[in-house]
């Protein structure tokens, strides 16, 4: 250690140097990664994909918890108020982060989290049991506009929610809703019985054994090219589901750079692209630059949506 150094780690800043010492040598210890939501859902999967790699580029463990309740917002609530010291992180979506806040009244908000970096994001589907009556869009649409249906998912607020008003919307009708804790807990409702639709990810059908009737992009899918889009039976819609890392606010910038960098090997890596394409899931990368200035726009365009939607009053 040079002069200059020593004098800078005397006396008052002895303090700062150690704490700069410890960020530098980041991690050292078990690294928590929250997903709000019931193990198996829409975000639990790339969760523990993502969580894998990050253990081979980081050289520590991160064990992958769900934290459920009130669309995601308990868990959210939990890592705003968590320790910013890079060991408690959340992999979390866009409902969640960018929406929830506009509708409860969270204590958490656009401020509370530094976006590490986007993982995943793609298309809503509409959906249904393979062994429905509903074979088409049609189908349901007539259903909709007879006896009525009911639409399942996650939480008001969540991303499947809002699919079922804007659904309702594109028919002119009421489509009733019955909240879950979740996506799993939604595919049971809707193997049951209980519910007639939902809105779900690409790989509806190797996890599930689900029909699309139709997809809420601008253009069909390469992974489903037979499934018409909403706009095929004149209702353009785009509904996309993205998911990311996040950190509390105040998280060190070394160490949110040190999980950037992580993050994208992890997500270019052969096991995490190998795991998400046999899931029939689609990787969207952003880093924290381009995650934050997206992230922001979205919460801020969400809450301008839900406002329009009536769904939120101020």
């Amino acid at each position: 250690m040079n002069s200059v150094l020593k004098i800078l780690c005397s006396a008052t800043a002895l303090a700062f140097c150690s704490v700069g010492a410890a960020w530098a040598d980041y991690p050292e210890r078990t690294i928590g990664l929250m997903v709000p939501f019931a193990a198996g859902g829409g975000a639990d999967v790339p969760a523990r994909f993502i969580a894998e790699e990050l253990e081979k580029e980081l050289g520590q463990s991160v064990v992958v918890s769900n934290v459920t309740g009130a669309g995601g917002t308990v868990g959210a609530t939990q890592l705003s108020t968590a320790t910013a010291d890079g060991y408690s992180l959340g992999f979390m979506p866009v409902g969640t982060t960018t929406t929830q806040p506009h509708l409860r009244g969270t204590s958490y908000g656009i401020d509370s989290f530094i976006p590490i970096c986007m993982v995943a994001s793609g298309p809503f589907y509409l959906v249904v049991d393979a062994d429905s009556e509903f074979k088409t869009w049609e189908d349901l649409e007539t259903k909709a506009k007879g006896d009525g249906i009911t639409f399942t998912g996650a939480a008001p607020g969540s991303l499947a929610h809002v699919t079922s008003v804007a659904l309702g919307a594109m028919w002119g009708v009421d489509v009733g809703y019955l909240p879950t804790k979740g996506g799993g807990d939604a595919m049971n409702e809707l193997k049951g019985g209980r519910a007639d639709a939902t809105a779900w990810f690409s790989d509806f059908d190797v996890r599930f054994g689900l029909n699309a009737l139709a997809i809420f992009a601008p253009e069909r899918s390469e992974i489903h090219p037979d499934v018409p889009t909403s706009g095929d039976k004149g209702h353009p819609a785009d509904i996309a589901v993205w998911m990311g890392l996040f950190a509390p606010a105040g998280t060190p910038e070394d160490v949110v750079a040190k999980l950037d960098a992580a993050c994208e090997k992890a997500i270019s890596s052969e096991g995490f692209t190998s795991n998400m394409e046999k899931a029939n899931r689609e990787i969207r990368h952003m880093n924290t630059g381009e995650f934050s200035a997206f992230f922001r726009k979205a919460f801020e365009e969400n809450g301008e949506l839900l406002k329009n939607a009536g769904l939120v009053k101020n």
